[in-house]
């Protein structure tokens, strides 16, 4: 990953899945709103926009298999070497452990796509167990990131600090999610808005190390190291409030989508139907709206 194209990459798939996440959140917290049921948590969302055919598949699980797929081919590869002894001329080969390190990152979130894939087609897996595996890999993601800046450069080490700190803030909200009594929409937007400022810090960890644009960070960096580091923490702060714009923004499609066709888009049809149903949670609607609730036929 010591180039920018393998920032890029991890940047790319947490960014779409954090900015899935945030969409689908709110489309869930406006329907539920407007059947007056309560919201309810998974880990992984139906794509609803392509037809109920689509929406049955688990384009979610199949999109992360398919790029952690990718990230540990690129990974093995890039990392591959072959050493010839020049007294010798033995030959033996190893992988590179930076390229080690990321593999082990993909892989985690691999077994995450897998575990969701079985929990979408009914194994009897134990309730949340796709969360228990997602806070895992999240876990093992900051441990590796945590240890990936020692003996380096001021700059790299304060830019991976920030990427641990948006990993674990991911994990503690992935933690909420599962150990909340009454499910709320906050701890899922704000998993996919951790997920998102990932997503956005590997490209600026990939510019900034090793942008085409400019020299390398060594021969152009600013001589004046507190300057550098206030500018890395600006540019920390400016990530997170972009992000924090951008999930505004995405709750006005949303709302408007979940205006149109909340009679037509059905959580229960693929998988939730006991939690929609589940009277306990009506009765709790009841109690936190103060109002009388009908029971609304889901088509």
């Amino acid at each position: 990953m010591g180039s920018l194209p393998g920032h890029v990459v991890p940047g790319t798939i947490f960014l779409i899945l954090g900015l899935w996440w945030m969409y689908s959140a709110w489309l869930r917290y406006f329907i539920c709103r407007q059947r007056r049921r309560p919201y309810y948590v998974t880990v992984s969302f139906p794509c609803h926009c392509c037809g109920p055919r689509v929406a049955r598949l688990p384009i979610e699980s199949f999109f992360v298999l398919f790029g952690t797929t990718l990230g540990i081919l690129i990974e093995l590869i890039a990392g591959f070497n072959r050493v010839i002894d020049p007294k010798t001329g033995s030959v033996s080969f190893n992988e590179g452990a930076n390229n080690l390190q990321h593999f082990a990152m993909y892989f985690m979130f691999f077994i995450v796509g897998l575990i969701s894939l079985l929990a979408h087609y009914n194994f009897p897996l134990p309730k949340n167990f796709d969360g228990v595996a997602g806070c895992l890999a999240f876990t093992a993601e900051g441990l590796l990131f945590y240890f990936h800046g020692h003996a380096r450069e001021e700059v790299e080490v304060l830019l991976h600090v920030f990427l641990v700190l948006s990993i674990f803030a991911t994990v503690i909200c992935a933690v909420f999610e599962i150990i909340q009594k009454e499910k709320q929409v906050h701890t899922t937007l704000m998993r996919a808005y951790f997920t998102v400022m990932q997503g956005a810090w590997f490209y600026a960890i990939g510019f900034i190390l090793y942008s085409p644009f400019h020299e390398h960070y060594e021969q152009s960096k600013d001589p004046d190291a507190h300057r550098t580091t206030m500018l890395i923490a600006y540019y920390f702060a400016l990530n997170m409030a972009i992000t924090f714009f951008t999930l505004l923004m995405l709750s006005i499609p949303a709302y408007y989508i979940s205006k149109r066709q909340y009679q037509t888009i059905d959580f229960a049809e693929y998988g939730n139907l006991s939690m929609i149903n589940n009277d306990d949670d009506d009765d709790e609607m009841e109690k936190l709206n103060g109002v009388t609730t009908t029971t609304t036929t889901i088509h």
